[in-house]
């Protein structure tokens, strides 16, 4: 089990009680993180719903919570919440034993189909938990089983939310005015970064330095506004708070739920020159593996897939060809998985068994051993394999004939990039699944944290050789890893046949509707729901090095990159394995509208009609947070394109004339 991110020094309480006041807090159980009850609609299907209850309580000693979940239509559902583990960082803290998190998933079912009903629960009475905050509610809806003709469903979709830039909670006045003025979402799918748990820096480098499962919840309550700021706790913060109460929702994680550029080493995540010294030679040990390994050659697996690898010269190929161990990179990476598991995507062994994780109670080498899960994901794998994901890679949400998946492309990624076999950004099998669903599909919405229409990384050094590798240093993506890409392209068109698909991505902190005429292919991307804080430092301080280097990027200096008729990727390229001479006559996908360089915060909408047996009408409009926050929505981007399945290529996917 990995133990503390570093032994419990004073200053590292010092730092801890340094952050605390950069956040307003003042010591004592009350200032720490606010007690209160959170209940969150998850994924749904026609008849049942899934539901997230977590509860903050102080002055409780109680090992388990019992809780009452009703909505309506159905009956009471009894469970059991558990508590989260993370006692060993209490030392630095200063949190008391007694300052406890309790969670769990709940499903209710026998639910009427497409309807929207209350959820309510009720949490037993225990030592500490007050009665304002034994109860909590929110709205659910079942899916309908299909989209009738004359019918409609309007999904949100959005990305990138930091709380710590949104105190004046414009995202809970913006996404009201959504709601209740604009369209009241039917399900929300969110792509990636809905937790900042490695910004600001200076909460980064001070309260999570030693506590990461600690200051990781702290943000994650925050985000999901439970949290109060100041002396007296005056300000509340509303955070996602009224989005996630009108459910369902689907998540898919990107870097920052772990930190900047996950898995690959980041400088700030190391915490300590020792470390970055040993990162650095861990890097250099892995480069020498991967000059020594012959192109083809099987890679080693792990002898026991449970425990990570060790960073030694014999075992640097299997961190570098296989996906990264949940342990390997120490506490912050397992308190992340352990956080995510909880708050957004429920684990595998969740929705298996209905067991959530309990942080630390779950390691052996804590607590009374007798009590500790023996089966601790991923140690539930034979000799010979890979360990399992503990994320559910794949999702699916069944309309008959509109199909959504859900494809999670970060938490399985290795850190080789460029191998034809072993490198990746998701398990063989989990595309596989994806390609089965989207060859059944008339119509695919494929969701991921990150845009699909981008040019694979040789596309990219072909026209950009500099700015390429300046990118790469800074961030990399699923167009890094361009055998697997070009398999994923290849597999897509060819099971789409003809047929119109939706993709749907998050992460650059722009917003535009992007469309390949001859998949045929929209895309719509919404990206940030809040701003991460210090995002516009390059533009103030830095502002002429800023210029360079966005100069170096290739012409990213432009005023808008995704301004209308904006080339987005060749569809050859993006279906290729290697470079080839570019042609000024390949098919282009390009931006059709967008909101424009700035970063404004934006939510997105989808709206599907169905006019017809055979068509599809889908509405794609970007809202800008400020206006929807003010009290207006006129001047929203709206692209309209009909869908339909009854013919095959751009003819099935057309758009509208009187888009905008």
């Amino acid at each position: 089990m990995p133990r503390p991110t570093t032994p419990a020094l004073w200053w590292h309480r010092l730092l801890f009680r340094v952050g605390q006041r950069w956040l307003g807090h003042r010591g004592g159980p009350e200032g720490d993180i606010a007690p209160g009850t959170a209940l969150v609609p998850k994924d749904a299907g026609t008849s049942r719903v899934r539901l997230w209850v977590g509860t903050v309580v102080h002055g409780c000693d109680a090992d388990v919570v019992g809780a009452t979940v009703t909505v309506e239509g159905a009956r009471p559902v009894r469970t059991t919440l558990l508590r989260f583990g993370f006692d060993s960082e209490r030392a630095v803290s200063g949190w008391l034993p007694t300052t406890r998190f309790f969670h769990g998933h709940v499903v209710v079912d026998g639910l009427a189909p497409d309807t929207w009903a209350t959820a309510a629960v009720e949490l037993d009475a225990v030592g500490g938990l007050r009665d304002e905050h034994r109860t909590a509610t929110c709205r659910v809806r079942t899916l309908p089983a299909r989209i009738d003709v004359g019918a409609g469903l309007t999904v949100f979709t959005g990305s990138c939310y930091d709380a710590d830039t949104d105190t004046t909670n414009a995202f809970d006045a913006a996404f009201r005015h959504l709601r209740d003025h604009v369209a009241a979402p039917d399900l929300s799918l969110l792509t990636g970064d809905q937790v900042y748990a490695d910004a600001p820096v200076k909460f980064y480098a001070t309260m999570a330095r030693s506590t990461p499962r600690t200051y990781g919840l702290l943000e994650y309550w925050t985000s999901w506004g439970q949290q109060r700021y100041g002396a007296d706790h005056e300000r509340e913060h509303r955070g996602m708070r009224e989005l996630l109460a009108h459910g369902p929702h689907w998540f898919a994680p990107d870097d920052h739920e772990f930190w900047n550029n996950w898995p690959h080493a980041s400088v700030t995540a190391r915490h300590s020159y020792g470390n970055i010294v040993r990162g650095v030679r861990g890097a250099l040990g892995r480069w020498f593996a991967e000059r020594r390994h012959r192109p083809g050659s099987d890679v080693p697996y792990p002898e026991d897939p449970g425990p990570p690898p060790a960073d030694t010269p014999a075992n640097r190929p299997v961190q570098t060809y296989h996906p990264v161990h949940p342990d390997e990179q120490g506490t912050w990476a397992r308190a992340a998985f352990d956080l995510y598991g909880s708050f957004q995507t429920p684990s595998v062994r969740d929705r298996d068994t209905g067991r959530v994780t309990r942080g630390e109670l779950d390691d052996a080498a804590t607590g009374d051993p007798a009590a500790a899960d023996p089966h601790r994901p991923p140690r539930h794998d034979p000799p010979g394999r890979v360990h399992r994901p503990l994320n559910q890679l794949v999702q699916r949400i069944d309309l008959d004939h509109l199909q959504i998946a859900v494809l999670d492309t970060r938490t399985r990624r290795t850190r080789r990039t460029d191998d034809p076999r072993w490198s990746g950004f998701v398990d063989g099998e989990a595309l596989d699944q994806v390609l089965a669903i989207a060859a059944e599909a008339p119509v695919l919405v494929l969701v991921t944290p990150q845009p699909l229409l981008v040019p694979p990384v040789w596309a990219r050094l072909r026209d950009r050789p500099l700015g390429t590798r300046v990118e790469r240093a800074i961030d990399v993506g699923v167009a890094d890893y361009p055998d697997q890409y070009a398999r994923f392209w290849d597999g897509l068109v060819a099971a789409r046949d003809g047929r119109p698909s939706v993709t749907v991505g998050g992460d650059i902190h722009s917003s535009y509707v992007g469309h390949a005429a001859s998949v045929p292919l929209l895309e719509v991307v919404s990206s940030p729901m809040s701003l991460v804080a210090g995002s516009t430092v390059f533009d103030t301080v830095f502002a002429a090095p800023a210029r360079l280097l966005r100069a170096l990027s290739g012409g990213s200096a432009r005023r808008d990159p995704y301004a209308p008729g904006a080339a987005l990727a060749r569809v050859e390229d993006l279906r290729s394995r290697a470079p080839r001479r570019a042609d000024p006559g390949d098919d282009t996908a390009v931006s059709l509208a967008g909101l424009g360089r700035g970063n404004p915060e934006a939510l997105g909408l989808l709206r599907f009609t169905r006019p017809g047996e055979h068509r599809l009408r889908l509405t794609a409009s970007l809202h800008r947070r400020r206006s929807l926050a003010a009290g207006h929505d006129d001047d929203a981007v709206t692209v309209v394109a009909d869908l339909r399945t009854d013919v095959r290529g751009p003819e099935a996917l057309t758009i509208d004339g009187g888009s905008r």
